[in-house]
């Protein structure tokens, strides 16, 4: 039972509780009340009858002596259970069996007249006046209470048993509310709390091995969760932390060589002696490539922590598909010449596209960058972004077509593809890692780069809502896909 049910509960059943004991004690003076009113009755009854034939002497309706009138009555009326009051038809009271004194009253004689004949049982007594006659004329009034003793300590028995009873229940009620309270509220939170403590302390993970389905077991599951998230956040941090610092001591050695290239063509070239014309300008054309390519790494450096900041939101601009890919694929006919390449573009996804222009041009740059790096003269490279219910290019590897249909489900693809070396199975989980360069790509200046090309592509194609995928064939080369989210690229 949740908490707070069990709560409103207890507090219906102390609301209730004085309403049930008075509802109760009700039932029980009513019943008994039923049971002795009978017998009460007729008992009294008779005990008054015995009583008024003794009081019909007019004489006593006369004011006179204490002791006089005393004398006269019967000696029934010394009991202590018995009231009697006699009044004079002008309504003076002559006697009061419980008055001391003797005093003399006077009642209003249409009141004393009214209710003769009349039995008032009451709480207390029963009660009758009635007329006393000489001659047809009333010559006075006697009124007679009988006390009802015994009806009274019955009620005053069955109070007490109903306070008792009603002791008896409170406090049975106030123990299973406090073991409740101990059980269902007290001891859990101890635990939540020491569990908390625990955690902020120590950091040592708490788990909770008695957790009920109330509001305070889910706030324990919800710190579990909580744990789990504040866990994965700081091993995320910590890799972050490890990754910046593999990204600063990469880029370090990265840029040691460039630099040192570049500090000693510039020393050779301010010590003019011995150089020959043809020599300075090799030299030359070594510093401006030397520092094309520090550029270069500087800008994808840039990128990178651009792109990895969680306060940075990328733009989105809505252009036209078809104009967009058709601006987006120029320039690459003649790079691919150069290296003796086949390049095949085709686009086919048309309608309004919600992109980045400068981060899909950066992403398209870094893919191509790579293919034609590692592309040889007489191959060929693939470029196409395909909609998402057009057939797959022909030239798309055979083998991978199935696969590049799951992956791509019915959404919008941007391919690119090359016939240059496999990528090896062991470097095709770590190849989106900042900095990393498979075998053989520090050799050479020539397919030297920054290796931040693919993460930075990676991170583009996330902050489009969209998934990378990357397949290597041996023989064949290496397709990547991108495949973008329905909410940027929408349907005609």
């Amino acid at each position: 039972m949740k908490i707070r049910t069990w709560l409103m509960v207890s507090y219906l059943i102390v609301m209730m509780l004085p309403l049930a004991a008075a509802y109760g004690f009700f039932l029980l003076v009513q019943d008994w009340d039923q049971s002795r009113r009978p017998a009460d009755t007729f008992e009294l009854t008779e005990q008054l009858r015995s009583i008024e034939d003794q009081l019909q002497s007019p004489a006593l309706y006369q004011v006179q002596q204490l002791d006089s009138i005393e004398n006269s009555l019967p000696k029934s009326i010394e009991d202590d259970r018995i009231t009697l009051k006699l009044y004079r038809t002008d309504g003076v009271r002559v006697y009061h069996s419980e008055d001391e004194h003797h005093s003399l009253q006077q009642m209003d004689r249409s009141r004393l007249l009214k209710n003769l004949y009349q039995y008032e049982l009451t709480y207390h007594t029963l009660t009758v006046k009635k007329p006393v006659f000489e001659n047809q004329q009333i010559q006075g009034v006697y009124e007679i209470s009988i006390d009802r003793s015994n009806w009274v300590e019955g009620v005053e028995t069955r109070r007490t048993m109903m306070t008792v009873a009603f002791l008896v229940l409170f406090i049975l009620l106030y123990a299973a509310v406090l073991w409740l309270l101990q059980k269902k509220l007290n001891n859990p939170l101890k635990e939540l709390m020491t569990g908390m403590s625990t955690f902020a302390e120590k950091h040592e993970t708490v788990h909770f091995t008695r957790k009920k389905n109330d509001e305070i077991g889910r706030l324990m599951t919800h710190f579990e969760q909580m744990q789990k998230q504040v866990e994965t956040a700081q091993k995320e941090t910590e890799r972050e932390q490890e990754e910046k610092q593999l990204m600063m001591a990469s880029f370090s050695h990265d840029i040691k060589t460039p630099l040192t290239s570049l500090q000693t063509y510039a020393e050779a070239l301010q010590n003019e002696k011995g150089l020959t014309q043809e020599e300075r300008e090799e030299y030359l054309q070594i510093l401006a490539k030397k520092s094309c390519h520090l550029k270069g790494m500087i800008e994808d450096l840039t990128t990178y922590s651009k792109l990895q900041s969680a306060h940075y939101e990328m733009p989105l601009l809505e252009v036209d598909a078809e104009e967009f890919f058709d601006m987006l694929f120029e320039g690459y006919d003649e790079l691919a010449a150069q290296e003796g390449v086949s390049l095949k573009k085709e686009y086919s996804i048309t309608g309004p596209l919600r992109v980045n222009d400068r981060q899909m041009i950066r992403y398209v740059d870094n893919l191509m960058s790579n293919a034609l790096r590692y592309t040889t003269e007489g191959k060929m490279i693939g470029l196409a972004a395909v909609g998402a219910e057009k057939q797959l290019p022909e030239w798309v590897f055979a083998d991978k077509v199935a696969d590049l249909n799951r992956f791509r489900g019915s959404k919008a693809l941007l391919l690119v593809q090359n016939e240059g070396p496999a990528i090896g199975e062991e470097h095709l989980e770590s190849i989106f890692i900042p900095f990393y360069q498979g075998e053989g790509a520090r050799t050479s200046d020539v397919t030297k780069n920054s290796g931040l090309g693919l993460s930075i592509a990676l991170m583009i194609a996330e902050k489009h809502g969209g998934e990378m995928k990357l397949w290597s064939l041996p023989g064949k080369g290496t397709l990547i896909a991108m495949r973008f989210d329905d909410q940027y690229v929408r349907r005609d």
